[in-house]
């Protein structure tokens, strides 16, 4: 068939066309989100991608949908990696993009959507010659942006987007279209005005119009001259070239318009009769590509927003190799929290963070463990490094660089998350039976090929009820084979994981550390800077395998307070002193 003619399965998103339709339409239409979705994304902060990427409005809505879809093909991640490898290679591909063909297709979009208004067949006429000529300009900028010689691309994805606009602009009848336009477009600026007669009744109300002639020039404001120095006067009867008619008695909305419309076609009929007959064999030319194209080229420009963005920061950013899903693997080197540094430039204007931000190595495997209990200081990283967990597998996913200088990360069937809750209202549950109600929710729905994020979960109860309902859920972790990150206070459930490996199970246990430097002041962020302080010692942010370090950091953590039994006992003494002197004056 003619390419000019035919539907074009192609898609820059995805490589098999009609699974990819199917899985947008699925995430449309809700049938297809996934559990937890909107608490997941809020959790980790996914919303700080989103203004990472520096989203155009006509785009976002299906950006933010794509980055949800948690695709787990491998080699769709693989192919749109590939294509926004290409885009960063050549930066004038977003500049044209923006200048040349987005807004066209969002013209032609409307265009499309003002045919329902027409109920004249010439101004229909008239429409779809405008509307192939938006067209013929968008393939013409299609044409220059990625069939130019100038740029070979390495995906699968642009090539053959290169291979379908060419077989369009190559194609017989796309040429004899764009030979065709001008010579319509000619006979339409024939028509640039009209002149109407209006007679008026004894009480000066008009009764009657007609049509007096038709122009190839636009009527103008008179001239300064002609207003101060007068014209000739006219005394020549006015005849009607069209056909008189009422307009008092036909005043309903639009009479005058259509009558218009049929007395130009009554007067330039042989000239509408070709226009029409000319562009009647061009009623097919498919055009629904663009639109579906323009969005997932905003995606991929947000993508090169997003790595320009961090790598000016001096930030490392990569493309993780995809694994297959059943290694349930995750390893990456220099992972850090992307929210928390597009967050920190918009916030500080800082836009240097290579000394700001820490970045560490994560691994989740067969030999190194999947389910990692996190323990360590507060303050001490712990909840960054589980969102910056949360944020690299959703952008793999997405097909989008992640934070880190290299890796590979096998693909997961979703990210659940159980974030400290607002205290909510409720006299029969508590804020503990509401952990465990969302507890209960979750872990059910997990798989083998899952990941949950849990942080400070179960921290509203007592310690010992914490251990052991927490035991009991990493055991239920372990059993299934899940991938996991635990951020908790309870230094003996990460005590217990020699004990705890040795059940079978699916996937092992490690402990994790956020470490302290106990040489070093502890240091804070304040509105003047980072200022140390004289108790608690200096949060290196790194995360060590090893095992917990429970009671030291508790004891960091009670003086970087002043809440050791020292500082109490001195500032008890103090208190009591100061006030004595007030009693005695």
């Amino acid at each position: 068939m003619d390419p000019l003619y035919q539907k074009h399965f192609f898609s820059l998103m995805w490589p098999d066309y009609q699974t990819g339709r199917a899985k947008e339409q699925a995430a449309k239409d809700g049938s297809g989100r996934l559990f937890n979705q909107d608490i997941m994304e809020r959790d980790i902060n996914a919303n700080m991608i989103f203004q990472g990427m520096d989203i155009r409005t006509e785009g976002k809505d299906y950006i933010v949908a794509r980055i949800s879809d948690m695709v787990t093909d491998e080699a769709t991640i693989s192919y749109r990696q590939a294509v926004l490898k290409d885009f960063l290679k050549y930066p004038e591909i977003e500049v044209l993009a923006n200048s040349d063909l987005l807004p066209l297709i969002i013209q032609l979009g409307r265009m499309e959507k003002t045919n329902l208004a027409h109920d004249d067949d010439v101004r229909k006429t008239v429409w779809r010659m405008e509307l192939l000529k938006i067209y013929v300009q968008c393939m013409t900028a299609l044409d220059r942006i990625f069939c130019s010689p100038t740029r070979t691309f390495d995906s699968e994805g642009l090539n053959k987007l290169k291979e379908l606009v060419s077989s369009i602009v190559n194609d017989e009848n796309y040429n004899e279209l764009v030979a065709l336009l001008p010579t319509l477009s000619d006979d339409i600026k024939g028509i640039q005005s009209i002149t109407l007669g209006i007679n008026l009744d004894n009480e000066l109300h008009p009764v009657e119009s007609v049509l007096l002639s038709v122009s190839e020039k636009p009527i103008k404001k008179r001239g300064m001259l002609s207003k101060l120095f007068g014209t000739k006067t006219n005394e020549d009867t006015y005849f009607g070239i069209g056909t008189f008619y009422s307009i008092l008695r036909d005043n309903s909305a639009g009479t005058l318009d259509a009558a218009i419309m049929r007395d130009i076609y009554s007067v330039t009929k042989d000239t509408f009769r070709h226009l029409a007959n000319s562009l009647n064999r061009f009623e097919r030319v498919e055009s629904a590509f663009l639109f579906e194209l323009m969005p997932e080229i905003s995606f991929y420009i947000g993508g090169t927003h997003l790595v320009n963005k961090l790598k000016g920061a001096g930030l490392p950013i990569c493309f993780p190799k995809p694994l297959p899903m059943d290694d349930r693997r995750f390893d990456m080197k220099d992972i850090y929290d992307v929210s928390f540094a597009i967050r920190v430039m918009a916030d500080t204007g800082i836009n240097k963070l290579d000394n700001v931000i820490v970045t560490n190595d994560f691994v989740m495997g067969d030999k190194e463990g999947r389910i990692g209990v996190l323990t360590g200081a507060n303050q001490g990283g712990k909840t960054t490094i589980t969102r910056a967990l949360g944020l690299c597998q959703l952008m793999f996913q997405a097909g989008l660089p992640v934070a880190g200088t290299s890796g590979e990360i096998s693909p997961c069937d979703n990210i659940f998350t159980h974030f400290p809750e607002l205290e909510k209202n409720s006299v029969s549950e508590g804020r503990l039976g509401e952990e465990c109600v969302r507890l209960e929710q979750i872990l059910p729905k997990l798989s083998k090929y899952s990941m949950i994020l849990m942080n400070e979960s179960l921290s509203s109860t007592s310690h010992q009820e914490c251990l052991f309902i927490a035991t009991e859920i990493m055991r239920y972790l372990r059993t299934i084979g899940a991938r996991a990150l635990f951020a908790t206070h309870i230094h003996e459930l990460a005590e217990n994981i020699p004990e705890l490996n040795k059940e079978p199970g699916l996937s092992d246990m490690m402990s994790l550390v956020a470490g302290i430097d106990e040489s070093s002041s502890l240091e804070v962020m304040t509105e003047d800077g980072i200022k140390k302080l004289q108790t608690g010692s200096k949060r290196t942010y790194k995360i060590t395998r090893m095992p917990p370090q429970g009671r030291s950091f508790a004891l960091d953590i009670a003086r970087t307070y002043g809440i050791s039994y020292d500082q109490l006992i001195s500032s008890h003494d103090k208190e009591q002193s100061e006030t004595q002197a007030e009693t005695q004056i």
